[in-house]
């Protein structure tokens, strides 16, 4: 339905801007100007402006600002719709009046809403009998407490008894096929309820109203998880799971994080480390990309740091870069291979959570990383076609200031490769095979493992550290990503440096690297060494590094400790 834009116009003249901000904030007034605490970011100073003359607001601390629709669209998560009949409502005056067409489709939503909710309630009371009795050991194995089930407003769609149900409460099997709760039956035309035997987690719009259901079997059935098809009230890529819990987790000034599925948004939301949405079973796409970015402005994609997880962050990358625009964009977080947030969280608590958080990367570090590692850079022609394929993405991005920005600072990357295989190429005499000499090679190792547990050192020794080429490509990659970590973030230590470096796939090295073997090769434990201590050692590992005897002897084993 389309509204007259004088109607609108109506009704900004005739509410206050005051009047509807000042319901939700404790508003001061100095002349023209109504002032108040920011409901959209927490302050104890008022940087919140309001001016009913222009019909505006604006926060001077976080930036937002808008009239009185994108107010209560912004406060309650309505449609434009939705918050034009609240002003009408606050004004007094009737809606413009609808064609045929709109009553119907309004009449059909309204009884899916309906019929939703009260599926809702029907599951919830479900978990608390017997026949929930094993759903209930689910969450309970979960970690769930009662607390964090209602407000996720979880429950359990028995065998049968749903339609029945609703019967009850007036609804017509129509509605209720609209809705998605029943099906009917291709064999005989019978109805059945379209949930069974599954653990239900409700999907809800941004006022809060329950649009689908996320459902996870409990048995062997299958698929494991079934949504909702689409709907009057439902599209899969337009709605973001626990939108309501993420909003209130932002105005606490918490990280925004996504996840991929239902049990690690709660995972997330319990820990307290973050606020967290996922998206429905499927990559991210444009739709959900813009309400991310309604709730924060660099919101962290949080994926596994498996095979799998790495093609995921390869396709959110494509999907994001084409929308970015100036202040827009978003931040990609690494997990150890084989975990998810719900298993961090388990293990490492919020804090261990925090880290992985600490270290996401920002998007341009993500793409040249990510593809770097797709490619043979000791070679000229891979080397080449690496730098075509980094460009090719840039041109992708659509807004020019950005795209601009982004072709600079790749360019830049690009010169300083050239300049260092350039640096190299004049300094070390070619080699016949890539391999060093055992010696040779655990003196790198020997330095990566004192970098490893001191990073702090790594910047008064950036440009050695640079020059260096032990040879072995896994050794450089991790050498390279350790580098690139301190360089991004010079406080990180070195449990956040290893969430980092599992999280890029390097967990096989690192491993090698901190391992026993390679302790015993050691005259001294990284570890316990003090700092001072550590740059002395480093130092004569340097040296060794450029043939100097030192700690090891020329055989490359570690010399008798004393």
């Amino acid at each position: 339905m389309a509204v007259p834009p004088e109607f609108i116009e109506d009704l900004r003249q005739r509410v206050p801007l005051s009047d509807v901000v000042g319901r939700r904030v404790k508003l001061i007034q100095k002349g023209r100007r109504h002032s108040g605490l920011c409901p959209f970011h927490s302050e104890k100073t008022p940087s919140f402006s309001v001016v009913d003359d222009d019909g505006f607001y604006h926060c001077f601390g976080c930036g937002v600002h808008g009239d009185a629709i994108s107010f209560l669209r912004e406060m309650d998560g309505l449609e434009f719709m939705e918050a034009v009949e609240r002003l009408a409502e606050m004004a007094g005056l009737a809606m413009p009046r609808s064609a045929p067409q709109d009553v119907a489709a309004a009449r059909q939503r309204k009884a899916a809403l309906d019929i939703l909710e009260e599926t809702t309630r029907f599951f919830e009371v479900a978990l608390r009998r017997d026949e929930g009795r094993d759903a209930t050991r689910y969450l309970k194995q979960r970690g769930l407490d009662a607390a964090i089930v209602k407000t996720y407003r979880i429950g359990y769609s028995p065998r049968s008894g749903l339609r029945a149900a609703l019967k009850d409460k007036g609804f017509s099997d129509d509605d209720m096929l609209a809705a998605g709760v029943i099906r009917k039956s291709d064999r005989d035309g019978s109805f059945f309820d379209y949930f069974r035997d599954r653990v239900m987690f409700p999907i809800e719009n941004r006022q809060g109203k329950v649009i689908a259901f996320g459902a996870r079997a409990l048995g062997d059935a299958q698929p494991k998880y079934l949504n909702s098809g689409e709907g009057p009230t439902f599209s899969k890529k337009a709605v973001l799971y626990g939108w309501v819990q993420a909003r209130e987790g932002l105005r606490r000034n918490l990280p925004l994080v996504v996840a991929e599925g239902y049990m690690d948004v709660i995972a997330i939301h319990r820990s307290g480390a973050a606020a967290a949405l996922a998206p429905l079973g499927t990559a991210l796409t444009a739709e959900q990309i813009a309400l991310l970015w309604k709730l924060h402005d660099e919101p962290v994609l949080c994926f596994d740091g498996d095979a799998a997880g790495q093609r995921a962050q390869m396709r959110a990358l494509e999907r994001i870069l084409p929308l970015l625009e100036p202040g827009r964009s978003a931040r990609l977080a690494v997990l150890p291979a084989g975990t998810d947030p719900d298993d961090l969280i388990a293990a490492s608590g919020p804090d261990g959570f925090r880290k992985v958080i600490g270290t996401a990367r920002a998007l341009v570090d993500s793409l040249w990383q990510q593809l770097e590692t797709e490619f043979d850079l000791r070679q000229p022609e891979t080397r080449a076609q690496f730098w075509q394929v980094v460009r090719g993405h840039v041109r992708s991005i659509g807004n020019n200031q950005v795209r601009t920005a982004y072709g600079d600072e790749i360019e830049s990357r690009i010169a300083a490769m050239r300049n260092q295989i350039r640096g190299v190429s004049s300094l070390v005499a070619p080699r016949l095979t890539p391999r060093p000499q055992t010696g040779l090679i655990n003196r790198h190792r020997a330095v990566l493992t004192l970098l490893l547990a001191h990073p702090s050192l790594i910047s008064a020794n950036f440009e050695v550290l640079s020059m260096l080429d032990s040879g072995d490509q896994a050794l450089e990659s991790l050498k390279k990503a350790l580098i690139d970590a301190v360089i991004r973030d010079p406080d990180l230590d070195a449990a956040a440096i290893s969430y980092h470096l599992q999280g890029l796939n390097l967990g096989n090295v690192l491993a090698a690297l901190t391992g026993d073997d390679m302790k015993a090769r050691l005259p001294f434990d990284p570890v316990e060494l003090a700092s001072d201590q550590a740059a002395i050692y480093l130092h004569e590992l340097l040296q060794l590094v450029g043939g100097k005897s030192g700690l090891f002897s020329q055989a490359g084993g570690p010399k008798n400790r004393q």
